[in-house]
């Protein structure tokens, strides 16, 4: 999928008119406005700005790195890339009865007796048409259903992408929202824009063993002189501690909180150079599923990564074992990235339990039609029991819903936008 190729929808390019929007929302108000949405009406520039104001506010108080204390009766969900894809948030929210997609409902909903909380994992904009509406329901489902939505920042939440006013690319955020109010500058909601997505925490961690980030971790460097970090009482360790190459030491998520510059001064994470801002980089733009992103894990007292970006067309799972004399520790078990493998690798892992309780994982969701395959939303159901227990970090007992495959979507050709983009 080269960076230039757009992904404008038949429901994207369908004519909109301007919703009345009252600032007095509710959840039941939301709902509905999200309804409207579906039905081709959009919020004028400044109801847009002003809930992307009102929801920064709640993001900036959060820190880089957040950890979720998931109760016993939530039901979590991971929704990958959606990359401008409103009609994603139609699949999940509301259903899909022409493809008889079944609705996994909005954040909050009780269903057969467990809370919705759904973490969308970045890349909310550009490639389609519909990020507009994405920011927009993201912004008031966070106003009025705080404990049961999560944000990550992806590597487009930045000036390279979904920020910039600069052509070229592919189909850019900015010039989504110039073609659906073409006598607004780009002035007008650039700056309440740029700090919604500067304020978006980084990553988050479920239940003590579960670590979910977009893109995936920094590559080792020498911290041998920062403090190791404690041992977790919820991790499942291998018998023998890993031992650990001094130039190889894995990046300790507790100096997230400290990096500099912060969040909010970091517009960009350039993909190339990558030294401006590594450890950002790592974090966001990473594809590397490797030997060192298991090491992480493990010295961070972590079971799981859950990750996206990558433009999967399939909930890829990698599966990494402890290795001697290996500097990372670990390699490489199996890579499940069809059904069928997925389906062999479950087998396997059932038949070796032993091995069951040492292995660490990978997992890759991706919610977009622009990674032309299936798309998929992870979803993982809490348990009565102690925390760090509460949720399998096992992805492959996980669900995966699927919304649908790249062919059920009608794309048509971008339009060129200012100055030939």
């Amino acid at each position: 999928m080269g960076l230039n190729q757009s992904f404008i929808t038949e429901w994207d390019k369908m004519p909109k008119t301007i919703m009345e929007f009252d600032r007095n929302i509710t959840k039941e108000s939301v709902m509905q406005t999200i309804q409207q949405m579906r039905n081709h009406q959009i919020p004028s520039i400044d109801d847009f700005c002003w809930a992307c104001r009102e929801a920064t506010k709640f993001f900036r108080a959060l820190p880089n790195h957040v950890d979720v204390t998931v109760q016993p009766n939530d039901r979590m969900i991971l929704v990958g890339d959606m990359h401008g894809c409103f009609e994603t948030l139609i699949r999940l929210f509301i259903g899909e009865p022409k493809t008889q997609i079944a609705p996994l409902g909005f954040p909050g909903d009780i269903v057969d007796d467990f809370r919705n909380v759904y973490l969308f994992n970045g890349d909310l904009v550009d490639r389609g048409g519909s990020g507009y509406q994405i920011v927009f329901t993201i912004c008031l489902l966070t106003i009025t259903c705080q404990e049961c939505i999560y944000v990550n920042r992806g590597n487009h939440e930045s000036e390279m992408f979904g920020m910039s006013t600069q052509p070229g690319l592919g189909h850019k955020f900015m010039f989504e929202v110039q073609e659906k109010f073409p006598q607004v500058d780009f002035l007008k909601y650039k700056q309440a824009v740029s700090e919604l997505f500067c304020s978006f925490p980084i990553c988050h961690t479920l239940d003590k063993n579960i670590f979910v980030v977009h893109g995936g971790v920094p590559m080792a460097n020498d911290l041998s002189s920062m403090p190791a970090p404690s041992p977790s009482p919820f991790a499942q360790k291998v018998q023998q501690p890993i031992s650990y190459n001094q130039m190889v030491t894995p990046y300790p998520i507790s100096q997230l909180q400290n990096l500099n510059p912060p969040r909010f001064q970091t517009l960009d994470f350039e993909d190339s150079p990558r030294t401006k801002n590594l450890v950002w980089h790592g974090f966001l733009w990473s594809y590397d599923r490797l030997p060192y992103a298991a090491a992480f894990l493990d010295y961070n007292g972590y079971k799981t990564m859950v990750c996206s970006h990558t433009a999967t067309p399939y909930h890829f799972v990698t599966t990494f074992l402890p290795v001697e004399n290996q500097p990372e520790g670990f390699g490489i078990q199996s890579v499940a990235n069809s059904q069928d493998k997925f389906e062999a690798v479950y087998q396997f892992f059932e038949q070796h339990p032993n091995l069951q309780k040492i292995k660490l994982s990978i997992v890759e969701v991706f919610s977009s039609p622009t990674n032309q395959g299936q798309l998929y939303a992870c979803v993982i159901k809490g348990k009565n029991a102690a925390v760090g227990q509460r949720l399998d970090y096992d992805p492959l007992h996980w669900e995966y819903k699927m919304l649908g495959s790249h062919t059920e979507f009608n794309f048509v050709q971008a339009q060129p936008g200012p100055n030939g983009m």
